[in-house]
């Protein structure tokens, strides 16, 4: 039997950025709305108009879509629903290009930066 190997994304052993930022996105992205995907029960409606992910607007955030220990092993439970904002995040380890808001966010937890500016 042929093993084959696996290639996790460093964003599995992290989480950070889940557990660091605000999410914000249009409210169209909602499961209320035709076309929507991001589950709606797991969203808040603001006051200026715009859906974020629940937990993150704490003033200790974490989504509550991140499930696990940040900095260790972490998954988003809803990964192929998620917000716009989420699936835009430049991952700082990709291609070598850097995103300091990655950097910034693992910096809180004590993770070393993936990026060398």
């Amino acid at each position: 039997m042929r093993k084959t190997s696996i290639t996790n994304s460093p964003c599995e052993a992290c989480g950070a950025c889940c557990a660091f930022f605000r999410v914000s996105f249009p409210n169209f992205e909602t499961s209320e709305v035709p076309g929507g995907v991001v589950p709606a029960d797991l969203t808040f409606f603001s006051k200026d108009a715009i859906r974020y992910m629940k937990g993150t607007e704490a003033k200790s955030p974490r989504c509550v879509a991140l499930e696990g220990c940040v900095g260790v092993r972490v998954k988003c439970t809803i990964y192929e629903n998620r917000p716009s904002t989420c699936r835009k995040f430049n991952l700082s380890w990709k291609n070598n290009i850097g995103n300091r808001l990655c950097d910034q966010a693992r910096g809180v937890f004590g993770l070393q930066a993936f990026s060398q500016y």
